[in-house]
């Protein structure tokens, strides 16, 4: 009879408990080999690995927070109540009585804009003269412009339902792109559906945060939205004051060339405005262009009121200076106030307006200009570009008698540059003294109310004006 094998002897015979032995040794012999290496090559690596170790086995092992312990079970009375009690905060604060009366006072067309109007609101039925709008040159009720606006209309339609980018471009999109480059004098444009957005796209797509911006302190409200969404590193100068700006750019110059370590120089931006839209100044573009070159920085011009009234054709701040185009790095433009149309454009080299196609939000995401409004601006930079004279001699002559007309009247300051057909009327520092008023100090709201109510009387006498709008608490003025 054979003897039967012990326990022993049947495990120590057994062949996968045999291999597993041998892999076990084999590992281990390599993660004890591992260690001794990277203890002796770098024993930091080590000691980093072994917190990480550590704090996993801290992590699984420690008392996880149960959200179920903490419940509080309320009974229906109470969940009432709590209800009942619950006063969530308004999305917008409560308008102030000023404010409602400035809505309910708000100018309202009756029919097509132009020259002359109508009112829908209030008691005045007479025609009015408008002087309320940028329409300098007359192209917004011009029977040319609107009979080829009807035929457009019946070929593209209504709108294009996309953005540029995609499925928005039409022919005529192109074509106007290379009709204002063309008229401007510079290497290319990109067209933008709406004009407040170009120059919210077009100054964050090149200025970026840790990029150094100077700006004109008296530029308007989309010009100063667009800088605060660049994130750049924003000094101001003051308004239109050359030596000022000079001193900003040296300063900032200097402060660049004593920085510490070898970082890469920052991108530096001069913007400022052609037509200052608050005041109805001209920014002195030869002088800016003196300090761009000496200060090596590049220009941001945002050309929206300039375009179409100033120089000899009607090509903006460039043509009024006779200064190249291509001396302004980033050109504005704006197609819905003297063309008439909708839309804002941006000139520069190719290869800046190229990447506006894949960067400019404004560009990429909302829908392309439609064919119509194409269409109607295309003709009227055609006309003013055929005969300027028609439009441009006409309209100055009409704001220097104007500006000398107003500046006879007592108590009124008339701003603005002699060549600017845009003309702000205030009140003078005196007017507001001698116009008693019982409560103190002539706050903000009661100068509008009164210019509102100068605007309400002049209606009377069948002139249609504007009070300024400002937001008090967004704009730097």
């Amino acid at each position: 009879m054979e003897s039967q094998p012990t326990p022993g002897e049947s495990a120590g015979n057994d062949p996968s408990r045999g291999l597993l032995r041998t892999v076990w040794d084999f590992s281990f012999r390599m993660v004890l080999r591992y260690i001794k290496n990277s203890y002796k090559d770098d024993p930091f690596r080590t000691f980093l690995e072994v917190c990480l170790i550590a704090f996993i086995i801290w992590y699984i092992t420690k008392q996880k927070y149960n959200i179920g312990n903490n419940e509080i079970v309320l009974s229906e009375k109470e969940i009432d109540e709590l209800v009942e009690e619950w006063n969530p905060e308004p999305l917008v604060p409560e308008l102030t009585a000023f404010e409602r009366e400035t809505l309910e006072k708000a100018i309202v067309i009756d029919g097509p804009n132009g020259t002359k109007v109508r009112l829908a609101s209030g008691t005045n039925t007479k025609p009015l003269i408008n002087f309320a709008s940028y329409n300098f040159l007359g192209f917004l009720d011009n029977p040319q412009i609107e009979e080829h606006a009807y035929e457009t209309l019946r070929k593209y339609g209504v709108g294009s339902c996309g953005p540029p980018g995609f499925y928005g471009t039409l022919d005529v999109h192109m074509e106007l792109e290379k009709q204002v480059a063309a008229f401007v004098g510079h290497s290319a444009a990109i067209l933008y559906s709406q004009a407040f957005t170009t120059t919210l796209s077009v100054i964050p797509c090149f200025s970026k945060r840790g990029d150094i911006i100077v700006a004109d302190e008296g530029v308007n409200f989309s010009i100063q939205q667009a800088i605060m969404l660049s994130r750049s590193k924003v000094h101001w100068y003051k308004h239109n004051d050359m030596a000022d700006l000079e001193r900003v750019l040296n300063e900032v110059n200097v402060q660049l060339a004593n920085r510490r370590g070898k970082k890469a120089l920052p991108r530096k931006f001069i913007v400022t405005e052609g037509l200052f839209q608050n005041t109805g100044d001209i920014a002195p573009l030869d002088e800016l262009v003196d300090l761009k070159h000496r200060y090596k920085f590049r220009i941001i011009l945002d050309e929206s009121y300039s375009f179409g009234v100033l120089g000899k054709r009607g090509a903006g701040l460039t043509d009024h200076y006779s200064i190249n185009p291509h001396e302004v790095d980033l050109l504005i433009g704006a197609l819905c106030y003297s063309i008439g149309a909708s839309g804002g454009f941006c000139c520069a080299d190719k290869e800046l307006v190229e990447h506006q196609r894949l960067s400019g939000l404004g560009y990429c995401f909302s829908a392309s200009m439609p064919g119509i409004l194409t269409v109607a601006a295309s003709d009227a930079i055609q006309l003013l570009e055929t005969n300027p004279d028609n439009y441009l001699v006409g309209m100055r002559e009409n704001a220097i008698l104007l500006r000398s007309l107003l500046k006879r009247i007592p108590g009124l300051q008339v701003e603005g540059h002699n060549d600017s057909p845009l003309i702000h009327i205030r009140l003078t520092p005196e007017t507001l003294v001698r116009m008693k008023r019982s409560g103190g100090a002539w706050t903000n709201t009661d100068i509008d109310r009164v210019l509102i109510e100068l605007t309400e009387e002049v209606q009377k006498d069948g002139v249609l004006l504007t009070p300024s709008r400002y937001v008090d608490e967004h704009e730097r003025l």
